[in-house]
């Protein structure tokens, strides 16, 4: 009878080890989650409200180009982990106030919802940063780099503009987009660039190198319809 007692106990003991267990790994999972839409919500904020929580759906279509744009992109994106397999790039070139931008970051934020690391520049002010971080030290230039390259998607936006005259990218500039770009290239993460320029002027300001890079395995989308600002 005692025996019987104390198995009964033991039971009762392991009953409640397992409930608090199955408590403990799901307040873990509670706590890992919100961690996980914290960092999201964080990485979502370089979206400007305007672009925010946009889909391919917001894109307008009143032309054949458009309509075949948003094909490649939702490809691109719905299949993005075989887009790093091959590390795939998109050039996104043409007219200002075509949709560029907008669809980029529909691209962003639908990468980063689905897991994976983004990075977003909106201009070339940021390779400022890297040569500050070169004349510094090896080592600062060097971390913020690989900064860089922990993203699996990079979007460049303002591609082929700089201090130059005429919008120029410098000698500098020039040489630092190419560090990274070919740094990515090496990596096979994808990048997507953007410029109002056209192809022509793209190699102009950025040299062949550079766009042979991005064009090696990816694609070159034209946006050549009218303006939709006012």
């Amino acid at each position: 009878m005692q025996a019987r007692t104390m198995n009964v106990r033991e039971g009762k003991a392991a009953m409640v080890m397992l409930d608090y267990d199955a408590i403990k790994a799901e307040s873990a999972q509670r706590e890992a989650e919100k961690r996980q839409a914290e960092q999201l919500a964080k990485v979502l904020e370089i979206v400007p409200s305007r672009f925010r929580g946009k889909s391919l759906a917001d894109f307008r279509e009143d032309y054949p180009a458009q309509s075949h744009i948003k094909k490649i992109l939702n490809r691109y994106v719905s299949t993005f982990v075989d887009r790093l397999v091959e590390g795939n790039s998109l050039v996104f070139h043409g007219r200002p106030g075509t949709g560029k931008t907008m669809l980029s970051l529909i691209a962003y934020e639908a990468v980063a919802k689905a897991g994976f690391t983004v990075g977003y520049e909106s201009s070339l002010q940021f390779l400022r940063q890297l040569k500050d971080k070169e004349f510094e030290s090896n080592a600062s230039f060097t971390n913020i780099l690989e900064s860089y390259l922990r993203k699996s998607l990079l979007i460049i936006d303002e591609v082929t503009e700089g201090v130059g005259k005429s919008n120029f990218p410098a000698d500098w500039e020039r040489k630092l987009l190419f560090t990274l770009i070919n740094a990515r290239y090496e990596k096979q993460l994808c990048t997507i660039v953007i410029t109002n320029r056209t192809k022509d002027e793209m190699v102009a300001r950025l040299g062949e190198t550079l766009v042979g890079r991005l064009a090696e395995k990816g694609i070159s989308l034209a946006f050549n319809w009218n303006s939709y600002r006012k």
